[in-house]
């Protein structure tokens, strides 16, 4: 007789891609439903692709924009349902929040989702005091990095009750094989018009938390021949300006690119470097490593303390000299560029949405 599946409830705020995929690969061990808040950002061009799902179950709380601040009352509907498991993803977020109040009070057992996270040591008494209300009690915590782990814990999360998942947006099918040759490189740059001889990349909003002034001031220090490229969104007039005034013309602004056109740019570069302030995770480093690139970012950067080994390619926030220095020890250097290629490709290869579902499963035992 076929065992009966377990129930399993996920409750989070968007449907970015990764997380249907995630979700459709773990929809295959269990019987999946997930109840998501809105179908889109405000600032969004796009719906995001949820079509073609066939092994879970999606609920829209609201088929419009998400709205951070709104509390929506809805979700009680699907609490009061029984489920095996039911996992709270986002609860930084009013609804989510409002869904942790609602399954301590009626004492329903839930499990608590983290994918990354860092400890406030400045914060207030009374938010530090919410933080461990909002944290305590999960049945269990699914996280995916020893920082993550501390920063629950300090939030008084059960440290015996904590378990550990890949946390990524790569199937297995997106992280290459081996590294491109220097051949391969050329011929990707003729294409997108890149015309200098080696290729910094960075990816991400122009917002002040990624860095890219940082970025820029570095690139002020050091060789022309060098090509600055910052994907994935429209510069702010500050940059603009910057641009100008440092006559940073090895600097380019290349606007929001599908994934397919992002490839491109991953595979012709020489490293890619994410200047930021502060990131709880930072899923474009796991992308730039499935490339098979040399990676800097910042002290601040969970993805980059969990995933990069060379401890050199970690450098302070806000010091432009330190970044330079990181950039050139790698441009610089053949051999050693292809060694954190190599290494990061394989470190990588373990960050997959097929690994993640299957530590779930494990974790949950489904």
């Amino acid at each position: 007789m076929e065992q009966q599946r377990k129930r399993v409830l996920i409750v989070t705020n968007l449907p970015t891609p990764y997380k249907i995929d995630f979700y459709k690969e773990l929809g295959k061990y269990c019987d999946l439903t997930i109840v998501i808040e809105a179908r889109r950002l405000a600032t969004q061009k796009f719906n995001w692709n949820d079509d073609n799902i066939d092994t879970f179950k999606l609920i829209y709380l609201d088929e419009g924009f998400l709205n951070e601040r709104k509390v929506n009352f809805k979700i009680l509907r699907y609490l009061k349902r029984s489920y095996d498991y039911i996992i709270i993803a986002a609860y930084y977020m009013p609804t989510e929040l409002l869904a942790i109040f609602f399954l301590k009070t009626l004492r329903i057992p839930y499990w608590f989702e983290s994918d990354g996270g860092m400890i406030n040591r400045g914060e207030s008494e009374l938010h530090r005091r919410f933080k461990n209300f909002v944290v305590s009690g999960a049945k269990g915590y699914i996280s995916p990095s020893a920082g993550s782990d501390e920063y629950l814990s300090y939030y008084k999360a059960n440290p015996f009750k904590i378990y550990r998942y890949p946390f990524t947006s790569l199937l297995a099918r997106d992280i290459l094989q081996t590294p491109l040759t220097k051949q391969e490189k050329h011929v990707l740059r003729a294409q997108l018009s890149i015309k200098e001889g080696k290729v910094v990349l960075a990816v991400g909003q122009f917002i002040p938390r990624k860095g890219f002034d940082i970025l820029m001031q570095a690139a002020a220090r050091m060789d022309k021949s060098i090509g600055f490229y910052i994907v994935g969104g429209i510069p702010t007039e500050e940059y603009l300006q910057m641009q100008k005034s440092l006559d940073l013309e090895n600097v380019h602004f290349e606007g929001f690119k599908t994934k397919e056109q992002l490839a491109e740019y991953f595979k012709a570069a020489d490293l890619f470097v994410l200047p930021t302030r502060e990131d709880i995770w930072g899923l474009v480093i796991n992308e730039a490593m499935a490339y098979a690139l040399p990676v800097i970012t910042t002290k601040k950067c969970v993805a980059g303390i969990e995933l990069i080994q060379d401890k050199h390619c970690l450098v302070d926030v806000e010091d432009v000299d330190g970044l330079r220095v990181a950039m050139e020890r790698i441009l610089n250097n053949e051999d050693l560029a292809k060694r954190l290629a190599v290494e990061n490709l394989e470190k990588i290869s373990d960050y997959t949405i097929e690994r993640m579902a299957e530590a779930h499963v494990k974790i949950l035992g489904l």
